[in-house]
């Protein structure tokens, strides 16, 4: 199996497939047969024989392809052919031309990550952010809500209904936002966060897609807002986020750091020193460069941010012995 699928021709002659693993090898060929009198009138002779090398190359993989469970995807073009069959494929799907078909992977593996979208706010701003292979910052909305003392000679009773009224209009506005976690950005889970009763007024309001308000898995108090709020969010919920694979590694490095600064003897780092105590050694983590391998239980860290670049100027690699 070889994991670097992605392939790429000016020619146009690039052929995906993905294969259920309940489709018969049969039913594939078939299919392809019925493409070929569509190549033979191809105006483009490189374009056409280029395509026709790769059926050639496609059909000759298909005749002894490896037993699998969870289908194939396959990425062939007429000097190579590439194939994956440990990830699920769900919808059988043929495509040809200048790269790779790569839209039911990414739905996959964005699946796979179990992304998590975290919502902070308070009576001034809102920030919404999605976690999956990293923090991204979706959006940052402010409310415009005055403080909670009146001025220019408004009545008490006026100031503060003029005030509620604006206070529902953003909630609102930010429950149309969140509706992004449903639409661009499907999530597994939300955290909401914030200072103050805002969160809770907003929940108590169900302002958010319906779809959302089963996912809200935490509430939590922050001192911040905005991607200060989502860091902390994120680090406090750190503990109870066990499917997201980007907390995941983020609570791993922070378990190592934990014990570097209270029992240092437990770890190690680089490569020098993870080779001469690799016996005591019972965890290892690494960024995705560092390409050594170890029998030992290892966690390599895909995905870029703090937690990576901490781990990075340690050598790339580093030992838990207790």
């Amino acid at each position: 199996m070889n994991r670097e699928i992605y392939l790429k021709s000016q020619n146009k002659d690039v052929i995906t497939l993905y294969i259920r693993p309940d489709t018969s090898i049969q039913k594939v060929m078939a299919l392809l047969k019925r493409e070929e009198p569509i190549i033979s009138n191809i105006k483009s002779r490189v374009t056409r024989q280029g395509i026709q090398n790769s059926f050639q190359r496609l059909k000759s993989f298909l005749r002894g392809a490896p037993p699998s469970l969870s289908g194939y995807i396959i990425c062939c073009m007429p000097g190579k052919l590439v194939y994956i069959n440990d990830i699920r494929v769900e919808q059988d799907k043929y495509f040809c031309g200048g790269e790779f078909y790569a839209v039911p992977l990414e739905s996959v593996m964005t699946a796979k990550l179990n992304p998590i979208g975290i919502l902070t706010l308070d009576s001034k701003e809102a920030t919404i952010a999605y976690i999956g292979n990293k923090i991204e910052i979706i959006k940052n909305m402010t409310s415009g809500i005055p403080g909670k003392h009146g001025k220019g000679g408004q009545s008490e009773a006026r100031f503060t209904r003029n005030r509620q009224e604006q206070v529902k209009q953003f909630y609102k506005r930010v429950g149309k936002a969140c509706s992004v976690f449903v639409t661009a950005y499907p999530i597994t889970e939300l955290i909401v966060a914030g200072c103050g009763i805002t969160k809770e007024g907003f929940l108590k309001g169900k302002y958010m897609d319906y779809r959302l308000n089963d996912k809200v898995s935490v509430v939590l108090d922050t001192q911040y807002t905005g991607e200060y709020g989502v860091r902390e969010a994120l680090h406090k919920a750190l503990p109870g986020l066990r499917k997201n694979a980007f907390a995941h590694e983020v609570r791993a490095v922070e378990e190592f750091f934990n014990l570097l600064g209270k029992q240092f003897h437990c770890v190690v780092y680089g490569e020098n020193e993870v080779q001469k105590e690799l016996h005591l050694i019972n965890r290892i983590i690494k960024i995705e460069e560092y390409k050594k391998e170890y029998p030992k239980e290892t966690t390599v860290l895909h995905f870029q941010g703090d937690h990576y670049l901490k781990i990075k100027n340690l050598g790339g690699v580093v030992g838990i012995k207790c």
